[in-house]
């Protein structure tokens, strides 16, 4: 990506409005590629198949595996080579496309989407992207064919999200070649993968002095010292591998540095970013797959002498969650058609669409538990199990956490410049990161600037919800203008305030992204012709509108040492600290030792 490349969720913090970058919406791909848009329905296709019998998710859950022949039905269809170029013997498949693809297949089946996420979005995707010529060559093609998955192994048990700082060393010998020593956690397809990139940390030398910094590397379970320690039992997602890889004194060659020695941050960065992408697909499709589920349980559910999809509770659940689905839709388009062009900077929007995602789809599998009642809760319907496997995307590629906190401090960085002394200080919380850092060091382009307008011609219909988002892009520049001015440097530590610039940067990303779509939709239809899309935006946008003001509202809250005091004192007190209303306190110690 470009030093230089504007982003629209940066922009808005400081007031300016990249419209070009969002409108107009990214055209159909059958339009703009008809021999791709064949390909993406040939697999949908063999995914259509594959669901009458072969993929069996109650079964890959119970097991706790995917069996080896599924892997093979999907590999020759050509699903494991998505992300590899066509050179190489992978379909070579545009993020659009990619994404549609993996959506679809990730609602079939969650743990399925998991093996397949990994293998394209991260372990050869990282090789598509730094991977010498001669690596390529050897590695791309036998992960193609589905020969051997891939892995990506980043996560280390002393480091989650402070991934910068990870444990795990690398030292050059004397012959080029690497001895690697760490500890790896949580690393998908790690029992089964032939070809994994990992990170350790190596010493180069900086202004004479010699540092550690992280380095990519490419290795095989046939190097001597690899060891997978364990695999791991989870909640959901229970058909995918999660492992422990142990690397002791592992014998690396020296042409199997993934990119360049000391700059594996940044392979760890881009490649992440596509993986939040994919994420936000699985959780898109996810939660649509949620909503027909809700709508055929509730048309047949009958109480009190009407289906339940008659009441209005059951309604507004429906509504609530085919409008966030609507929005979901249009900022996946959006940032897909910004990863497939050259040079873009997607970061920030690759967050926001990660968060917003994976929270509706925890929303939609939480009201599916909700609508179906005690039937929700148990064996053999699939709603538990749709919960379960729900639940981790939120800690997936960057706990939301983190990532909100990613989104807002790269947010204002570029108001924060106009105080020097924040500017230095934002580099440090932004290290701290770990994999949330130094790619937004160099490049803030915004400033503050005028009233912030939305310079698109805009079907009427739309012309009232543009004022409210000019109005609200304004607001976030105000309060995070507010937020530097009172918190100066120590801004960096009020994580609370931070999460809320987050949140309405997030909603107004949305919010573009809806109307975008829409006025594709009402070009190309005309009103009368989009009464549910007009409807859904309709929904959205002031259903956005106003969680973007509780977030304003909550700015500079004196709430917020109210919590930080309860915490201290719950801290303290190990846990809750009011005496019982029914016992003394030092009663119901006595009791507990007495046992």
């Amino acid at each position: 990506m470009s030093d230089d490349a504007p982003s629209f969720v940066r922009g808005i913090f400081a007031g300016a409005i990249h419209d070009s970058l969002l409108f107009p919406f990214p055209a159909p791909l059958s339009d703009r590629d008809p021999d791709e848009a064949g390909t993406v329905r040939r697999l949908l296709s063999e995914l259509d198949r594959m669901s009458h019998g072969l993929i069996d998710s109650a079964r890959f859950d119970e097991e706790e595996t995917i069996p080896e022949d599924v892997i093979r039905a999907i590999a020759d269809a050509g699903f494991l080579g998505m992300s590899i170029p066509r050179e190489y013997g992978g379909l070579g498949l545009s993020a659009s496309a990619y994404s549609h693809v993996f959506g679809a297949l990730s609602s079939l089946d969650p743990s399925l989407g998991v093996l397949v996420a990994v293998h394209c979005g991260l372990g050869s995707k990282a090789i598509v992207l730094f991977g010498t010529d001669a690596q390529k060559q050897r590695y791309l093609p036998v992960l193609a064919r589905g020969d051997t998955l891939a892995a990506y192994a980043l996560t280390e048990p002393e480091t989650g999200s402070d991934a910068q700082n990870i444990l795990s060393q690398a030292q050059q010998n004397s012959d080029g070649s690497w001895t690697l020593t760490g500890h790896k956690h949580w690393i998908g397809n790690g029992q089964r993968a032939g070809v994994i990139a990992t990170f350790a940390q190596t010493p180069i030398e900086r202004d004479g002095k010699m540092i550690l910094r992280p380095t990519a590397f490419i290795i095989r379970p046939d190097m001597p010292g690899f060891e997978v320690a364990r695999t791991i039992r989870k909640m959901g997602i229970r058909g995918s591998t999660q492992a422990e890889l142990v690397y002791r004194e592992m014998q690396v060659p020296a042409d199997h540095v993934l990119g360049i020695v000391g700059k594996g941050f940044n392979v760890a960065v881009q490649v992440l970013n596509g993986g939040r992408m994919t994420l936000a697909a699985g959780c898109t499709h996810g939660t649509k797959r949620i909503l027909g589920q809700m709508v055929e349980f509730a048309e047949s559910r009958v109480q009190f002498g009407r289906p339940i999809a008659d009441f209005e509770i059951t309604q507004r659940k429906l509504a609530g969650t085919a409008t966030d689905a609507y929005a979901a839709d249009a900022m996946l388009a959006e940032l897909a058609h910004l990863a497939d062009l050259p040079g873009a900077d997607y970061s920030l929007e690759a967050a926001c669409c990660k968060v917003f995602a994976s929270e509706m789809l925890w929303r939609a599998a939480d009201e599916m538990v909700q609508i179906a009642g005690g039937r929700g809760f148990v064996k053999p319907y699939p709603y538990e199990r749709t919960l379960r496997d729900a639940r981790i995307n939120r800690i997936f590629e960057g706990t939301n956490d983190v990532l909100r906190l990613f989104i807002s401090l790269n947010g204002i960085r570029g108001p924060a410049e106009e105080l020097k002394e924040l500017g230095i200080a934002l580099h440090r919380p932004l290290k701290n990161l770990g994999l949330l850092s130094e790619f937004a060091a160099s490049r803030i382009a915004e400033r503050f600037g005028a009233t912030p307008t939305l310079d698109v011609e805009l079907h009427e219909r739309l012309q009232g919800h543009a004022r409210h988002f000019e109005k609200h892009v304004q607001e976030l520049k105000d309060g995070a203008e507010r937020v530097i001015r009172e918190y100066r440097s120590e801004v960096v530590d009020r994580q609370q305030e931070l999460e809320r610039l987050s949140d309405m940067a997030i909603e107004m990303f949305a919010t573009a992204c809806v109307l975008s779509r829409t006025q594709q939709l009402l070009v190309a239809r005309g009103a009368e012709g989009c009464t549910h899309e007009l409807a859904l935006c309709d929904l959205f946008v002031v259903a956005s509108g106003r969680r973007f003001r509780v977030s304003r509202s909550a700015l500079l809250s004196a709430q917020d040492e109210l919590r930080r005091t309860v915490a201290r004192v719950v801290r303290d007190a190990g846990g809750y600290a009011v005496p019982s209303t029914i016992l003394p306190v030092e009663t119901l110690v006595t009791q507990d030792e007495g046992r």
